[in-house]
């Protein structure tokens, strides 16, 4: 009975995965290899962490292809970028450099490029393996950037980074594997990079570090969208910090349903 109860409550939620499947693959094999991996997360109590998981890839519409692993996290980025569409942008197209803070395995960084009229991506991932997946998304597609091994904070130097078992969970703790830990400002002084046309910030919690260190980087933003991490951070100072370099606030889901944090520059050309 029990196994009976745990099959009737996540039917419907492996339904709108598999429709979501269908939906977004370019053939019927991809979509039967996500949606059986799909099916398969709903009933992972965790991914392990012991072993590398074999890579999958599958081919989505629009010459669109990407690699994963069956790991709860991957398939959670699938869900919230590709079928929900969570990046969805509340405001006008942008363009120019892509700068992902917190990119995983590069799900959305291919979503944003995509969609978008960005010729250039810089996406940052302290997680070596998620690193390593999200370089494998961004070369699969084409797309012109390059993938930061590090953590994004206030200050260049060591920090601490506690992984999870899934892949979108992790963050910078005061325990766990030491990585390099870089500034935004590092970033823009190396990439040669002047200005970002979309900042895309996922950091679980450590946006609170980053916009109480210096926030002189902001001026080089056109525009910001964010996942703000309530039980971790207070967003309000947050927002207050963004919106005191000359940004507008767009709060969640009030542009459309769902929208994320977003702010854009007033002095966005």
């Amino acid at each position: 009975m029990p196994l009976l109860r745990r099959l009737l409550s996540v039917f419907p939620a492996v339904i709108r995965d598999w429709q979501g499947c269908i939906r977004q693959s370019a053939d019927s094999q991809s979509a039967f290899r996500l949606g059986l991996d799909f099916a398969l997360s709903r009933f992972l109590t965790r991914s392990p962490r012991t072993r590398p998981a074999r890579i999958r890839q599958v081919r989505f519409k629009n010459g669109v292809a990407l690699a994963y692993r069956l790991n709860k996290g991957d398939l959670h980025s699938i869900r919230e970028v590709w079928f929900e569409e969570d990046y969805r942008l509340p405001f006008e197209d942008p363009s120019g450099t892509l700068l992902d803070l917190g990119a995983n395995i590069g799900m959305t960084s291919v979503w944003l490029a995509k969609r978008y009229s960005f010729d250039r991506v810089i996406a940052v991932e302290p997680d070596p393996a998620n690193a390593s997946l999200a370089r494998r998304n961004l070369e699969l597609n084409g797309i012109k950037g390059e993938v930061v091994q590090a953590a994004i904070g206030p200050f260049e130097g060591t920090a601490r980074f506690e992984t999870s078992g899934s892949s979108n969970l992790g963050r910078v703790s005061d325990r766990g594997l030491p990585v390099a830990m870089t500034t935004v400002a590092a970033i823009l002084a190396r990439s040669g990079c002047s200005r970002f046309g979309l900042v895309k910030i996922d950091i679980e919690g450590g946006e609170q570090a980053l916009f109480e260190g210096p926030t002189d980087w902001l001026d080089s933003a056109g525009a910001i969208i964010a996942e703000f991490h309530p039980a971790l951070v207070d967003c309000s100072k947050i927002v207050e910090a963004i919106t005191s370099r000359g940004f507008s606030y767009i709060p969640s889901n009030s542009v459309f349903p769902d929208n994320m944090e977003s702010f854009t520059s007033n002095a966005r050309s």
